[in-house]
């Protein structure tokens, strides 16, 4: 990773800190985000290399989907999706249903 992406990486995890839950997140070894109010509730969740996220769906009869660039769940109204997370990097997702319905997965 360069420069200026470990800065831009540190200066994402200071704006949201008060969201990212680091020591739990670690030591948990699973964490979850809800899909609550057309949004990603925990739009950034910081993890352990070989740790999971749990997406848990709570928004009603609004349908959503979680989406990466590989991998996506169904789109559905109710339910989970969890996801191993093998190496460290930035990812990123999102609703494809939903514009702006954003989220990151940040792996140390």
């Amino acid at each position: 990773m360069n420069a200026r992406a470990k800065l831009a990486t540190l200066g994402t995890l200071v704006v949201c800190g008060s969201a990212v839950a680091l020591p739990s997140a670690l030591a948990a070894g699973q964490t979850t985000v809800t899909l609550k109010d057309i949004s990603f509730k925990k739009s950034t969740v910081t993890i352990a290399k070989g740790a999971s996220v749990t997406w848990i769906w709570k928004d009603g009869p609004s349908p959503h989907n979680v989406t990466f660039a590989r991998r996506h769940s169904a789109t559905k109204k109710t339910g989970t999706y969890t996801l191993a997370f093998a190496r460290a990097g930035t990812f990123t997702y999102h609703c494809t249903i939903h514009p702006g319905m954003d989220g990151k997965v940040v792996v140390r």
